[in-house]
């Protein structure tokens, strides 16, 4: 699963405003030690929004080759508090027209995100039949 994610340029995440009404916008993501952590400044409403509920739904932008993972985010700090995810950002997105929009650059980024899967869904439309699967943390 954390493959996959890693993976892909740009993901799609999807928070709980407080009235309940559903947010989705596109994330850039990284992967360290398989865990998916993302990042934004603490006054966008993805970020509004997880400090209220951090219930999520983390999926890759392509209709034919689908994973859908369900969890939670939790807060692990701003950039200076994780600089090996940093480091993993930095390799995930080394275009000079990406630098400014890395955490630890852009000035905006105070939160960095890991996500912390409950569930996860996946199927590639070409063989959907042989494809599909369904994943569950222990207790879930």
């Amino acid at each position: 699963m954390a493959g996959r994610l890693h993976e892909a340029r740009n993901l799609w995440l999807s928070t709980v405003a407080p009235d309940g009404s559903p947010h989705a916008v596109p994330v850039w993501g990284a992967v360290l030690h398989d865990v998916l952590h993302v990042y934004s400044p603490r006054g966008a409403r993805k970020a509004r929004n997880v400090a209220v509920n951090p219930r999520v739904v983390v999926h890759l932008p392509d209709p034919e080759d689908v994973l859908i993972v369900h969890g939670g985010l939790r807060d692990v700090g701003g950039p200076a508090d994780v600089p090996d995810v940093v480091a993993a950002f930095a390799a995930a997105y080394p275009g000079s027209w990406d630098e400014a929009y890395l955490p630890g650059v852009d000035p905006s980024v105070d939160a960095v995100y890991a996500l912390e899967p409950t569930r996860a869904l996946a199927w590639r439309l070409a063989d959907f039949e042989n494809s599909q699967q369904r994943w569950a943390a222990p207790g879930g």
